[in-house]
């Protein structure tokens, strides 16, 4: 039907370029992540802290109120099972558990918590949690009054 000469100078010239496009192409593909050096220079810094032994926190989000001296700072505290040294309270904080199930020891008193109780602890009191499950995760609210 329809005859196509090409001269075969030109075809050889045309694969020659095909080639090493994909040759070309082939190699400059970017390769995964090398293996990182084992220092502490290359490390990430982690989005949690240590709150207290056997608790950790995550960054704050903080919201400063602008029609009163209010100032909120929100964390999810996270831990695994068993007991945390007493835990810093700066100011008043109101606590909720999100996940699992827990015993609090608020100022010697003793109480069980489970997901979805609220409930408050004061400026200064010691503070600590039990946890006999798995995880607990509780959301802090710390409530700061008075100008920043």
């Amino acid at each position: 039907m329809f005859s196509v000469k090409i001269p075969l100078r030109r075809l050889l010239i045309g694969l020659l370029l095909v080639g090493c496009m994909a040759t070309y192409l082939l190699f400059s593909q970017e390769r995964g992540p090398s293996p990182q050096p084992k220092n502490e220079a290359n490390r990430q810094a982690s989005p949690y802290e240590l709150l207290a032994k056997g608790v950790v926190s995550s960054a704050p989000f903080e919201v400063q109120f602008k029609s009163a001296a209010l100032r909120l700072e929100i964390r999810n505290l996270i831990m695994g099972r068993g007991e945390t040294e007493s835990i810093p309270t700066p100011s008043r904080v109101l606590l909720e558990v999100r996940q699992g199930g827990v015993t609090t020891t608020i100022n010697q008193e003793k109480r069980s918590r489970s997901q979805g109780d609220f409930w408050v602890v004061d400026k200064g009191s010691t503070f600590t949690i039990q946890n006999s499950g798995e995880a607990a995760v509780l959301r802090a609210i710390y409530i700061f009054e008075g100008s920043r």
